[in-house]
């Protein structure tokens, strides 16, 4: 699949260096463009404490190869290759081995035209989408890239407005682009089953220390989503500064309705205070219960995995197509110089499923005096809980080079 894509787009070049009153500006184009992209060596374990579970473990080796061309007529081209080698290190059995990172895995993540114009940019194709609900979620080695279409408008001072359109989604560790109502139907236990796309309208603001921003998601057959954040900072002094932020969630059955009753309401409150180079957060969140609306009322979010804006996200544990309750997450960051320190206590008391608390470190040291775009990092998470079979030790180690 990936060589005969990459064929059409070599098929669709030759037709243009054919022409000769185009082939000169083309083959700028390419030669003035940009490449970028990383290398990272990753390691992830999954330690359970119910008898009866396997313990996980994985290494892989890839990372991204990106090259967007110089603008040719207002246009722009990009390709996204990705790869995730296990070269032949992890156990023989499948079931001791964390398939999440991929294995012997290449994949064309994207492939798109951009251009702009009017403080417009447009783009389509295979590509990444950056959105509270519909991200990259780049935790491992391979992000999600969507085929869509996208535009971000920044016309009105301080305002920007994105709009998208996504029709398939690739999961991190596969080679397929999947359609995006297949995959949530199967995601939410249902038959696979496609539908028309997924719809996004958002606006963000930002002045000063006030930024707000507000999202609207049609999954097609399946459900709405509205979503609100307000953030402020207090003047405060010149190295204490207080902050407060708010967050609303309403969701609400849309078109044939294949999840049947949706309705579902999240609220977040969240409060700190940085000083000098240390932050310190206090998060809260709570998801209505509703008997009558899918899943209890939870919260659904179909491409994410612990990666949406909710202020009570960890790593692993959160509110994401879980069920109703609330979470309490107590955070603290710490910057010196080249490293970065964050860790953080979470208290989740679901309605239903078993109540959890995670406990979070994540450390990140930049090694640029030795290599630019050199990093290694480490993120853990414990989970405890009411039950045994909710309770993991889960370690990542990443080494990476940026380019």
């Amino acid at each position: 699949m990936r060589t005969l894509k990459v064929s059409s787009l070599g098929g669709l070049c030759a037709l243009i260096l054919g022409n000769a009153g185009f082939s000169e500006d083309f083959q700028a184009a390419l030669q003035n463009g940009t490449v970028n992209g990383n290398i990272r060596a990753y390691y992830n374990t999954r330690e359970y404490e119910a008898e009866g579970k396997t313990d996980e473990a994985a290494f892989a080796l890839g990372g991204a190869l990106r090259a967007e061309s110089a603008a040719w007529h207002s246009l722009k081209f990009g390709l996204g290759y990705y790869t995730a080698q296990d070269l032949g290190t992890n156990d023989d059995d499948p079931a001791k081995v964390n398939k999440r990172l991929g294995s012997d895995l290449e994949v064309l993540g994207e492939a798109y035209i951009t251009t702009s114009a009017f403080d417009t940019n447009l783009t389509l194709g295979r590509q990444k989408i950056s959105t509270p609900f519909a991200n990259p979620g780049d935790a491992f080695i391979i992000p999600f890239t969507f085929e869509a279409f996208s535009l971000t408008n920044t016309s009105l001072k301080n305002l920007t407005i994105e709009l998208a359109y996504i029709n398939t989604i690739k999961n991190r560790n596969s080679d397929e682009f999947i359609d995006v109502g297949k995959w949530s139907t199967n995601r939410y236990g249902l038959t696979p089953t496609s539908t028309s796309g997924t719809s996004i309208l958002g606006a963000k603001y930002k002045q000063d220390s006030l930024s707000a921003e507000l999202w609207y998601y049609d999954y097609s057959d399946l459900f709405q989503t509205l979503y609100g954040q307000v953030n402020y900072t207090f003047s405060g002094s010149e190295s204490i500064k207080p902050f407060i932020a708010a967050q609303l969630i309403s969701q609400s059955e849309s078109g044939d309705e294949l999840l049947g009753t949706v309705d579902s309401s999240l609220i977040g409150l969240q409060g700190g205070i940085s000083f000098g180079s240390s932050k310190l957060t206090l998060g809260y969140n709570e998801v209505e219960e509703n008997a009558d609306s899918f899943a209890n009322g939870a919260f659904l979010t179909p491409y994410n995995f612990s990666t949406s804006p909710l202020f009570t996200n960890n790593m692993l544990t959160t509110f994401e197509n879980v069920d109703a309750g609330e979470a309490t997450k107590l955070t603290f960051n710490h910057q010196w110089n080249a490293l970065a320190f964050k860790a953080s206590y979470a208290v989740f008391d679901y309605a239903q499923a078993i109540d959890r608390n995670a406990t979070d470190v994540d450390i990140t040291y930049k090694l640029d005096q030795w290599q630019p775009g050199l990093s290694v990092r480490w993120r853990l998470e414990v989970v405890d809980g009411d039950q045994d079979t909710v309770e993991q030790i889960n370690n990542r180690f990443q080494l990476q080079l940026v380019f």
